[in-house]
């Protein structure tokens, strides 16, 4: 089925339903405290791929890069909003490698043979992603307690395996009915990303325990199916994207598209309006940075020019939920579309981006919404947009 035939009346009714349910309001940021968090996050993640050990290891150009590394920080920095910056900058080098692992197509069964004994025996990785990742780890496992460093690394594993699975182009067999539920728990990043929201210098493992774990399972179905749901019309006719959760309901459970886009319109606005209901009247720090998330999670959906929205907005008609997804959509971009020139630049790869009095500049915003950001004190020069 081609871009065509994509049913927008459906779908625009869809995400303006979703969106109204989670009462979609980011107020994560003022402008000036986004553009300089941008800043900042962008400028250490590159300064951490410029070192020598990353250049060699990496098999990707320059340009591709340094996508990637606007994909990482935009997603890290709308959602992880109420994290320290050192949080942030180590989840979007994490997130960086995981992206250039969902590039890839190759497929690892030689370099994974001896992984559980390798890692069992504490020996070096042979697969290039686990010989950058585990190294990356040891920094960003810092951050966290016991309980969400074991939950970081479980998805991680998770993420491989189902890249692995999708890598080899198979979506189920016929009759296999959890199968693709299966799969996209596996590729989800549910347990990085609900995990990584709690760092231990925010929050007491042990006080807050039961929150956690609850974070925990509900992010987990709420944010692959609000991605699975946003991501439907970008994915809809991308041969490189049939891999996915609605294409395999299709495939695995012998349903129509229909039934199957039903189905996740359903799940997608159950799990969202759970997981603000469950917290409610819990403590209202975790309350707070959930709800955060989810609004910025959609934020950044809605924003990054990836997913395609703007023609879904441009194809919206009069109806009242075209206008009112139009009106979600406009406060989203209202915010969230930042040129690329105010944070981002190609020479964000040369150590000498940023000066030590801008460096110390940005680094005195801490604490999301307790500190006045000021104007950026440096220029950047921006490339070309790399999708």
């Amino acid at each position: 089925m081609t871009s065509s035939q994509f049913p927008f009346n459906e779908y625009i009714t869809a995400l303006a339903k979703f969106l109204d349910t989670i009462d979609y309001q980011d107020d994560n940021f003022s402008h000036e405290q986004r553009v300089e968090s941008l800043q900042y996050v962008y400028y250490r993640t590159a300064k951490h791929f410029d070192e020598p050990v990353e250049k060699a290891a990496l098999n990707v150009s320059a340009k591709r890069l340094q996508a990637v590394m606007r994909t990482s920080t935009l997603v890290t920095v709308y959602c992880w909003a109420k994290c320290p910056l050192n949080v942030m900058v180590a989840v979007s080098v994490y997130f960086a490698y995981i992206i250039m692992l969902d590039d890839s197509s190759d497929i690892p069964s030689v370099q994974m043979t001896t992984f559980c004994d390798d890692l069992i025996k504490g020996k070096p990785q042979k697969h290039p992603f686990w010989q950058r990742m585990n190294a990356h780890l040891t920094t960003l496992l810092r951050y966290y307690g016991g309980f969400c460093a074991m939950t970081i690394f479980r998805s991680t594993l998770d993420f491989f395996q189902g890249c692995w699975i999708e890598q080899n182009n198979f979506g189920g067999f016929p009759g296999s009915s959890y199968f693709p539920h299966f799969l996209r728990r596996l590729n989800g990043l549910g347990g990085i990303s609900s995990a990584t929201l709690f760092p231990s210098s925010e929050f007491d493992e042990d006080l807050v325990f039961e929150e956690i774990v609850t974070a925990v399972a509900q992010i987990e179905p709420q944010l692959t199916l609000c991605n699975d749901l946003i991501s439907l019309y970008k994915e809809y006719d991308s041969p490189r994207d049939q891999i996915n959760l609605v294409s395999n309901l299709v495939h695995c459970n012998g349903i129509s598209w229909e039934v199957a886009f039903e189905q996740l319109t359903h799940d997608a606005i159950l799990y969202c309006e759970q997981v603000g209901d469950v917290f409610k009247g819990k403590c209202p720090k975790v309350e707070g940075t959930i709800r955060s998330f989810v609004q910025g999670y959609v934020t950044w959906h809605l924003c990054d020019p990836r997913f395609r929205m703007a023609e879904v907005y441009q194809q919206a008609g009069q109806s009242e939920a075209d206008m009112k997804f139009r009106r979600f959509y406009e406060k989203a971009t209202s915010i969230g579309v930042i040129d690329f020139k105010l944070w981002a630049s190609p020479s964000g790869l040369n150590s000498n981006h940023m000066d030590e009095e801008q460096e110390k500049s940005c680094g005195d915003i801490f604490h999301r919404g307790n500190t006045i950001c000021r104007e950026p004190t440096g220029k950047t020069e921006v490339g070309e947009v790399v999708a």
